[in-house]
């Protein structure tokens, strides 16, 4: 990777167009891609010999898509427990599911995460839901005691 100091020597003491660019993220300094913030220097999640390519959190559990071109299924989906992994202090993969298809793993990846979501929907309402219906009970009209209208009196 050439520095920005040679891009600069190679093009006669001016960057060329969009080289800026380029000497901005070979800089030691730099970070962060300066076009869409994502870091560029961080090593990549690695389980099992097998790299991250996707996550996803539903709830407290994180759903994760993985490659290891090595292996007899290169592909692999697991989930894992974050609280549980807050706790103890590492992360812990569980339930892998490997297959040979790129396409069948990343579905069942989306399969997975869609599956928990619905689960979380169906059986563990948000705060927000649980109000709404709070308040629709609330205001709904009560019944008069005893049967009795407003207006009528006891004989």
């Amino acid at each position: 990777m050439k520095t920005e100091r040679e891009l600069k020597r190679e093009a006669g003491g001016q960057p060329r167009n969009g080289d800026h660019l380029l000497a901005a993220e070979l800089s030691a300094e730099q970070n962060m891609n300066m076009l869409d913030g994502i870091p560029n220097n961080e090593k990549p999640r690695v389980n099992q010999n097998y790299v991250i390519l996707e996550s996803e959190v539903v709830g407290h559990k994180e759903f994760v898509l993985a490659q290891n071109p090595n292996a007899p299924q290169p592909y692999v989906t697991w989930e894992r427990n974050m609280q549980e992994d807050e706790r103890r202090g590492e992360e812990n993969f569980y339930w892998g599911k490997y297959f040979c298809d790129p396409e069948a793993a990343e579905k069942n990846f989306h399969d997975r995460a869609d599956g928990e979501r619905e689960y979380l929907r169906e059986y563990r309402p948000s705060l927000l839901e649980s109000l709404r219906k709070n308040q629709e009970e609330i205001a709904r009209p009560v019944a008069p005691a005893g049967g009795r209208e407003k207006g009528e009196t006891a004989l």
